[in-house]
């Protein structure tokens, strides 16, 4: 699954109602070198609606959808929040603008995206989640993303682009231990070969300590 992180800087928060309304999506190229093309939900909202859920940080369940609709800016969504005490802090957090980022959980159906460069272009979209988070992309889904690596690189399904951005992770994670930028606290050569990265992803922790 891939993670895909917004500000949401024009929230409508109704505590009455229980109701944030936001954009989920935008059409333009993101953080992370993508760009989802206007009609890449469609199938989706109209296949699987009922089954989306909506999430606080990609893990705990704190409402439904209520609807989701393409416009000329993005994925506009609407979530109920449900009565619990997640629920009402999330709503709080949202209305005083603590909270400010929604992200979508997702994934790309097979020939449903290509490259010009750098940037994917992504044409269809299957829609698991989206969820109020605290930290926008890249700082959480990086993290949630180590949990596929080592699968990905026996699979072979990781391009030149791909391992250098694992490379810049791995020193992110590394100077989160040590609670220090990484900017200045790590630099790692891209490695030359797949035996040479993996050997890097098994002991990378170990120079943090």
């Amino acid at each position: 699954m891939e993670y895909k992180s917004l500000q949401i800087k024009d929230a409508d928060v109704n505590l009455e109602q229980r109701i944030i309304r936001a954009y989920a999506s935008t059409f333009d190229l993101d953080q992370g070198n993508d760009i989802i093309h206007p009609g890449s939900f469609k199938k989706t909202i109209s296949e699987r609606l009922d089954r989306v859920k909506v999430l606080r940080n990609h893990s705990d369940l704190i409402g439904r959808p209520i609807s989701a609709i393409e416009d000329g800016k993005g994925l506009l969504t609407e979530s109920y929040i449900g009565k619990h005490d997640l629920g009402e802090e999330t709503l709080m957090l949202a209305k005083d603008g603590i909270l400010d980022s929604l992200s979508i959980g997702y994934s790309v159906p097979s020939g449903k995206s290509n490259y010009s460069g750098d940037i994917r272009n992504i044409h269809e979209v299957k829609l698991f989640e989206w969820s109020v988070v605290d930290f926008p992309m890249n700082e959480a889904a990086r993290i949630i993303d180590v949990k596929s690596i080592e699968t990905a690189i026996k699979n072979g399904k990781l391009n030149q682009k791909e391992l250098k951005s694992l490379v810049d992770m791995l020193g992110d994670l590394t100077a989160l231990l040590k609670d220090e930028p990484s900017s200045d606290t790590l630099t790692i050569e891209q490695p030359q070969d797949l035996s040479e990265l993996k050997n890097l992803i098994k002991n990378w922790g170990k120079s943090a300590q």
